[in-house]
């Protein structure tokens, strides 16, 4: 290595002193007209020799001027004249052949500009570099057998093609297209070669496990991949039998998504209308924050309000147990009393007004006792009706005689009342039993009516 490096300084240190002693009086002039040096590594550099040419485009630009080999790799110094310049960082160095008698030349591609350019004595990396197989290395590693069979092969393909250029040429235009995809395809997959690099790590553990103990591991998936497919097998009419009602199945999972559909339809006015709600939900959370806080104070007091409760509550079970035990026979009570409340109910004006009137009627008292008061007025009507005979006597007195007394009067000058026969204005005659008369002088029937009307049961 160091021997190397110590030839690149020498080659560079003479070419330098070389320049610098031709063109000592042009200091002006562009650096780029003495040339430089490029070290290109490879990891095969073939059968290149020091010496041979370094092309661009075909144009020789320089020579091979060492090779040398570095921690397994190959190392060739390029020299290059100045119309080689200016070298960027992209550029690629492959080995090529020059004819088929095994002759080489380095091709040079310089690159982009979008690279930056090389400076002297720069290394081109083995990603950048590469060699071409030449036809003579091919023939080489042909051995007598396989050159006879390759000679057969391209004899046999000689006589298959043989009158069918024709034919060749249209397949070949055919095949263009397909080609084309092809080439494609190689494009996206050099694009994905670094995730592919990816998959064929990820794979090689797994590869590489299976492997493992000859192959053991691979053998024993096989035969769980075996067993697997003779249960599948074992069950095929039962999974015909399954494939068979899923399209079934996935009819009524169609039905239940177009309900749902039509059931989110539905909701979305009622989730449109609380949006209002949910866009106040912070604020409505700061409130329910401020009540709790709030409220913190009365719950940490409660606990006595709470002992006092349980203690009442203590207190109110042998009630509650006794009316438990009392709920039937209240119950059917409830149920007695039931029709009398809903007739009080219907009629509660008239008994409200039969209690004020009764307290009117019995709240006037004297020096003795209460008395009962009564108002009844009586129109010539009712008082016919309540005449035994049905008829009004002649109650009126008649005029007096003048200067004389008239017939059963024991005053002189008037008259005597004449009898009326029963009724309110004459006391009935003594009944039978030799009781004493009605102090009403009406009949107990007449009585009964007067009372009844009193009270409102006759109109």
């Amino acid at each position: 290595m160091k021997s190397s490096v110590l030839r690149v300084l020498g080659v560079v240190l003479v070419a330098a002193l070389g320049t610098t002693g031709a063109m000592s009086g042009a200091a002006s002039e562009n650096p780029a007209s003495r040339g430089m040096t490029l070290v290109a590594e490879f990891t095969d550099s073939g059968p290149i020799l020091t010496g041979n040419d370094v092309k661009i485009d075909g144009v020789v630009v320089g020579t091979v001027a060492e090779t040398s080999v570095r921690d397994g790799r190959a190392d060739i110094v390029l020299s290059l004249d100045p119309a080689a310049l200016p070298v960027y960082s992209d550029a690629r160095v492959v080995i090529r052949p020059v004819s088929l008698l095994g002759e080489r030349y380095v091709d040079l591609e310089r690159g982009t500009p979008s690279g930056n350019a090389l400076t002297d004595g720069a290394t081109i990396p083995t990603s950048q570099t590469g060699v071409n197989v030449g036809l003579d290395e091919i023939l080489n590693t042909v051995d007598q057998p396989t050159g006879e069979s390759l000679a057969f092969l391209v004899t046999t393909l000689g006589d298959g093609l043989r009158d069918n250029g024709g034919d060749v040429d249209a397949a070949l235009k055919e095949l263009a297209p397909a080609m084309r995809d092809t080439q494609a395809l190689t494009s996206v997959l050099a694009d994905q070669n670094a995730l592919l690099g990816s998959l064929v790590d990820k794979v090689q553990p797994v590869a590489g496990a299976l492997a493992t103990d000859n192959g053991k591991s691979l053998d024993t998936l096989v035969a769980s991949t075996d067993r697997l497919l003779a249960a599948s097998a074992a069950q095929q009419q039962q999974l015909d039998q399954t494939l068979g009602q899923l399209p079934g199945a996935l009819g009524s999972a169609r039905s239940a998504l177009g309900e749902l559909a039509g059931t989110a339809q539905e909701t979305t006015p009622t989730l449109r209308s609380i949006r209002p709600v949910t866009e106040n939900l912070s604020a409505i959370s700061d409130e329910l924050n401020t009540f709790a806080d709030s409220l913190d104070p009365a719950l940490a007091n409660a606990q006595p309000v709470l002992e006092k409760a349980q203690a009442l509550l203590d207190q109110a079970q042998p009630v509650a147990a006794d009316l438990r035990t009392g709920s039937p026979d209240l119950r059917a009570a409830s149920a007695s009393a039931r029709p009398v409340v809903d007739d009080l109910n219907g009629n509660l004006d008239n008994v409200l007004n039969f209690i004020r009137y009764w307290a009117m009627t019995t709240n006037g008292h004297d020096g003795i006792s209460h008395y009962f008061r009564a108002h009844i007025i009586v129109n010539p009507d009712i008082a016919g009706g309540l005449l035994p005979q049905g008829a009004l006597p002649q109650i009126l007195p008649t005029p007096p005689a003048v200067g004389g007394q008239q017939p059963g009067s024991d005053v002189p000058g008037t008259a005597a009342a004449p009898p009326v026969a029963g009724g309110l204005l004459q006391a009935p005659a003594p009944q039978d039993s030799g009781a004493g008369p009605d102090a009403t002088g009406l009949s107990p029937e007449q009585e009964q009516g007067m009372v009844g009307y009193l009270l409102g049961g006759n109109r």
